[in-house]
């Protein structure tokens, strides 16, 4: 596969190891694993690639892995001999998937190889060279694997067929597969692509692919087990496989783990030293700094390197206090019964800090208004919904990729089961890793009224209302528990409308703006923020916005435009009966008027309810 250009918070998300990702000439090609990354257009390796390393203790400990790096950028090797750029010449492994491409011209179908790097190739049927066109789906399994269609299984209805004529496509006329017949030119077998990709029941255990290439009465056609993302590699696989478009996002939904740089429980000096450590240029330092196994050298190695940064009062203890904290020491060495609900450990310090006044090197907030201490003359009626505003002036956020789903999104905090499925040999790997992205940004906090969220919920109209979502939603396998509240599925739905509202004026677009959740016992907060990969983070546009005399009409805003939605009555009369969106998960939401780019939302567009805002009988704002 040729060379794509690739950026680095995409390769720890929507384009991971085991992804597909499209060239601008439509092209498709998937991510090799990571005992693929950190090498050379030649497959060799790099020699060290502790500049690309990242610490983030609390991270490392929930995810337990021995390092975090992240994606190399490519860098070109220097044209003069006695110059030596590090680390020049990495690129990300890509490999042509699907494999199959048909002829422009006669539609001949003809498998090439992963490493493919021209589609104009001679074409036997034409005899001529011409441009080849790759096919327009693939085939995954709710294991994760990915594989070609079984085109010349699915035309002799034999998965065990030995007949290799030339397949070709016959098109009809149309924009859907309805229209495509394929056939064997050998033994003039011709077979329809309707309802490929259809599921065959709700509950999706079965595929129409599976259950109908064999011919009637045979046995069912399971998943191949292919990972074209570590080579010609298979596995053993008994599940249905699916057919789908290689662009549908249900090819490949990547798995994250994030967590906002907080200060520690620890002095200023320390907390300086730490940011001094984490920042790219110390990379060198960092190095070297590994190299030495006495804690007194160390100490005295980093007040040789860092004497003209740090403070004169800065003594051997705050050192040595630092390089604890990145070591990943005592501090985070979480239990088990910790571990199963780790995004809530993660959530439960920033909370505490994001409802405080905090101004630390990565992590600024400033309190805007409080309702416990505001004095404000006037009329603002959101004052005893609302317990705190604070404008988050700087922060950095650290995401790890650990793995990916496909098919289905599996809610799970058995995060080390995934990891195998970013690696090409998991059990041989000489150091354990995840890709990583680092952030920097600004946002806006805003936290909601306990006492007044627990009388609103007890009220008996919510309780009435949430219970008959309850039945609707029990069934599901998959559901996240940890949301199932009204309050939380409020909190949300605000979210997104007040991201919406908040694109209209502050410059960004929808996609660049993101939502974090604080739903644990005793938190109801949000933080909304916008992040980018500079050092520098943002220009300020959505913090400005976090004043008190600008945000308390963007909310009123947004609340106006969550009582009516253009699909009205049709949105919220299904909502409050049988529910909408994946699994009947959401309530009065959909894409005319709730919905925000799934990159934007921790809940992929999920748990979703207009009416739990604005309902003249169960809306919070209702009054």
């Amino acid at each position: 596969m040729r060379y794509l250009p690739m950026r680095r918070s995409k390769l720890v998300g929507t384009e991971g190891p085991g992804s597909l990702v499209i060239s601008p000439e439509g092209e498709t090609a998937v991510v090799g694993a990571l005992d693929l990354w950190f090498r050379d257009s030649k497959g060799d390796k790099a020699r060290n690639i502790d500049e690309f390393s990242v610490n983030e203790p609390r991270l490392k400990s929930i995810l337990k892995v021995d390092k975090f790096y992240t994606p190399p950028e490519f860098r070109k090797h220097s044209k003069n001999a006695m110059e030596v750029i590090p680390n020049s010449g990495l690129v990300m492994p890509l490999m042509r998937f699907p494999r199959w491409h048909y002829c422009s011209s006669c539609k001949s179908l003809r498998e090439l190889e992963l490493d493919q790097t021209s589609v104009y190739l001679e074409c036997p049927k034409c005899q001529a060279k011409k441009y080849y066109k790759q096919v327009p789906f693939v085939v995954i399994c709710e294991h994760g694997h990915l594989s070609d269609f079984p085109w010349r299984k699915w035309v002799h209805s034999d998965e065990n067929t030995n007949c290799e004529g030339n397949l070709r496509i016959r098109m009809s006329g149309g924009t859907t597969l309805d229209s495509w017949r394929i056939e064997c030119e050998r033994c003039k077998d011709s077979r329809g692509l309707q309802g490929v990709t259809s599921s065959s029941d709700g509950e999706k255990k079965t595929s129409v692919l599976g259950d109908t290439l064999n011919k009637i009465g045979s046995q069912k056609y399971t998943c191949e087990g292919e990972r074209p993302w570590c080579g010609e590699e298979k596995e053993e696989c008994a599940a249905a496989p699916v057919a789908i478009l290689r662009n549908s996002i249900s090819v490949y939904m990547a798995k994250k783990l994030s967590a906002l740089a907080i200060p520690g429980d620890y002095r200023e000096n320390v907390d300086l030293i730490v940011s001094k450590l984490q920042s790219p240029a110390k990379f060198i330092v960092r190095t070297n700094l590994d190299l030495l196994d006495d804690m007194e050298k160390k100490t005295q190695f980093i007040r040789t390197n860092l004497r003209f940064e740090l403070k004169e009062e800065v003594t051997d203890e705050d050192i040595q206090e630092a390089l604890m904290y990145m070591e990943a020491g005592e501090e985070y060495q979480y239990t088990e019964e910790e571990l199963e609900k780790p995004g809530l450990i993660i959530k439960q310090k920033e909370f505490e800090k994001l409802t405080s006044k905090v101004d630390s090197k990565e992590l600024k907030v400033e309190p805007e208004w409080v309702y416990q201490t505001s004095t404000e003359v006037g009329n603002n009626y959101y004052k005893p919904y609302l317990e705190r505003l604070s404008r988050v002036l700087k922060l950095k956020e650290t995401t790890a990729l650990y793995g990916f789903d496909r098919k289905d999104y599996k809610n799970t905090n058995d995060y080390g089961s995934y990891y195998p499925s970013l690696y090409k040999d998991y059990d041989n790997a000489s150091e354990k890793w995840l890709p990583v992205n680092e952030v920097y940004g600004e946002g806006i906090f805003l936290q909601l009224n306990l006492k007044k969220l627990e009388e609103w919920e007890s009220s008996q109209d919510v309780q009435q209302y949430f219970e008959h979502y309850l039945q609707r939603v029990n069934h599901i396998e998959h559901r996240d528990d940890t949301i199932l509240k009204p309050r939380n599925i409020m909190l949300h739905t605000l979210s997104h409308f007040l991201i919406d509202e908040l694109a209209n004026v502050c410059g960004y677009n929808r996609a660049s703006i993101r939502e974090r959740l604080y739903l644990d016992e005793g938190q109801a907060g949000v933080l909304i923020y916008i992040s980018a990969g500079d050092s520098e983070g943002t220009l300020g546009g959505l913090v400005r916005l976090g004043l008190k005399d600008k945000f308390f009409h963007v909310l009123d805003k947004a609340k106006n435009s969550a009582e009516w939605c253009s699909s009205d009555p049709v949105c919220t009369e299904l909502g409050q009966t049988q529910g909408q969106g994946v699994n009947n998960l959401n309530g009065a939401a959909c894409y005319n008027c709730s919905h925000i780019p799934e990159t934007s939302c921790e809940f992929w567009n999920l748990y979703l309810d207009r009416s739990l805002l604005i309902d003249e009988k169960v809306g919070y704002f209702k009054n």
